[in-house]
């Protein structure tokens, strides 16, 4: 914590004592703050059908909300019909398909700031694209073999039986088992096009298959890489300046709404949907928890995570709602600063500029117990057709304001395919240079499906604890994936729904305020499918020497 030695004398005049005093203690509020570990969140990016958050006490779960902050411990669980996909800060993601549960096992940020972040493959079918570099690490474990990018890797991780087998389409990872008292383990570098299976029977063996074969779920994998393609190409440089250490959500924004540059305010984006007279920034979401900091806002809008982690949002009228970045982007560790309406410290509402009778949105009060999600408003209707980003001049703040042009390379996305595109659409900074860090490319081709570590103390999550004197559910096997269309998959959750795409709408030049509507009952859920079973490779394997 910072030292300081101040001379003070009390002034004659009482309020000027008081404001001084005032001052003076947020100060040191704030260099208490400083010196604080940073604390994270992964960021729950997708969400469709039944998916669980369950309660750090082990207790039962409640349904996943679309940007919802994810802390140390939490456990993702979907369901016969659920799908989900979690994003780090450096756009690393991990993507879990039906019947797969994943646990956060530390995310942490070191005194020289690098991230470190483990996972915990409890079961099921598990995708992820993770970036190797000097300041983000990575470690998976998947029924005891751990896992570890030496190269930026795109691979999936079958763990519906243990052992888990590890396929690697790009890049390049380490498996490792840790030597027992009672065996030996190995270390083994998969590159793309290999997949490797430990023995069940002998901790020291292995068996590496020289290709890698089909699952129907990777079709699944690759449109979700195919949307971060797409959203790729609307890249502009309005992140180069904000996005630091904080590169998650930053394409969201480039492919849902315009950037301007505006003389006297900075950079201003405003979303697509915000031509909507009716658009309130809070007014779809949901209030969930966060340990240590009570109720905090989870926005029901797909590109709704940096918006309203960092910045602020004001009202110009004849423009409508813009969000401008600054204040809180970019830091190291991902934490609720103070802003209007916190109420303790906690950063609830980022609102600097208001429209005429807008009411301000209200923090739940923080009961003690379980904090349980809090829906708001209603999803907007969706349009027929979704609109594309603004690229005309506008008048923000009374002068013209000329839109960012995108930088994004159409040509090279198309050459690159798109596997391992989450690493390309999200990524940190450099605070100091602004060039992307984009971690270690891989040596080897991306490979061809067939058939169509750094070291750290490792915690491992905890299981779910089945009922006394039962015995947990055996799990059903996943159904077969949906049915893809190009681009972005539509994205729903029963609590409360969610929208792909945004809708067009008129703007009167003085446009009244409607407040906010209350909360509606959650959706019925969508019926299950029916099971299918999922197929095993069987080519033959080269086993690894005793």
């Amino acid at each position: 914590m910072r030292t300081f030695a101040l001379r003070f004398r009390w002034p004659k005049d009482f309020s000027t004592g008081l404001a001084l005093l005032l001052l003076l203690s947020a100060w040191i509020l704030n260099a208490r703050a400083d010196d604080a570990p940073a604390r994270r969140a992964a960021r729950l990016s997708f969400v469709q059908g039944d998916v669980t958050v369950d309660h750090l006490d082990n207790t039962a779960g409640d349904p996943a909300q679309i940007n919802m902050p994810l802390a140390e411990g939490a456990r993702l669980t979907t369901g016969e019909d659920g799908q989900a996909e979690v994003e780090f800060e450096d756009g690393s993601i991990v993507r879990l398909t039906p019947n797969s549960s994943l646990g956060l096992s530390a995310l942490s940020v070191d005194p020289a700031e690098n991230f470190h972040t483990q996972v915990t493959i409890l079961h099921g079918l598990i995708y992820a694209e993770l970036r190797a570099s000097s300041k983000y690490f990575y470690v998976v474990d998947a029924g005891g073999q751990l896992i570890s990018p030496i190269a930026n890797t795109t691979l999936r991780i079958n763990l519906d039986q243990p052992p888990a087998t590890v396929s690697v389409f790009d890049g390049t990872v380490q498996v490792e088992h840790p030597s027992t008292p009672e065996a030996d383990g190995y270390k083994k570098e998969v590159h793309a096009g290999e997949s490797l299976t430990g023995d069940a029977s002998d901790s020291s063996q292995y068996s590496v298959l020289q290709n890698v074969e089909q699952d129907s779920w990777d079709e699944w994998n690759r449109a979700r890489d195919q949307a971060a393609a797409d959203a790729a190409l609307n890249r502009t440089s309005a992140r180069d300046g904000y996005a630091g250490d904080q590169g998650y959500g930053w394409s969201d924004l480039d492919a849902n709404g315009s950037w301007y540059d505006v003389q006297g305010q900075g950079q201003v984006w405003q979303p697509t949907v915000a031509q909507d007279a009716d658009f309130d920034p809070y007014g779809y979401g949901s209030w969930v928890a966060y340990p240590g900091a009570g109720y905090v806002w989870a926005s029901g809008y797909t590109w709704g995570w940096t918006p309203f982690h960092c910045g602020h949002w004001s009202y110009w009228n004849s423009f409508g709602w813009g969000w401008s970045p600054g204040a809180g982007c970019g830091r190291a560790g991902w934490g609720f600063g103070t802003g209007r309406g916190s109420g303790g410290g906690v950063f609830t509402v980022n609102i600097a500029r208001a429209p005429q009778n807008y009411r301000l949105p209200t923090r739940p009060i923080h009961e003690p117990g379980i904090l349980h999600p809090i829906p708001v408003g209603h999803a907007p209707p969706e349009s027929g057709t979704g609109l594309r980003p603004s690229h005309e001049p506008r008048m923000i703040a009374g002068v013209p304001a000329e839109p960012m042009r995108p930088i994004g390379n159409a040509s090279a996305s198309k050459d690159r395919g798109a596997t391992g595109a989450a690493l390309r659409s999200d990524f940190a900074v450099d605070r100091v240079s602004r060039q992307p860090v984009l971690g270690v490319a891989g040596s080897v081709p991306a490979s061809t499906i067939h058939g169509d570590s750094r070291s750290r103390a490792y915690r491992s999550v905890p299981s779910p604890v089945a009922g006394a004197g039962s015995e947990p559910p055996a799990r059903q096997m996943r159904p077969p994936p949906p049915a893809q269309t190009l681009g972005n998959p539509a994205q729903r959750s029963t609590y409360p729904g969610q929208i792909q795409g945004e809708h067009p709408a008129s703007r009167p030049s003085q446009p009244g305020y409607t407040p906010r509507s209350s909360p509606s009952p959650p959706p019925a859920s969508r019926p299950m499918p029916s099971p299918a079973p999922h197929t095993a490779p069987t080519a033959p394997a080269a086993s690894s020497p005793k």
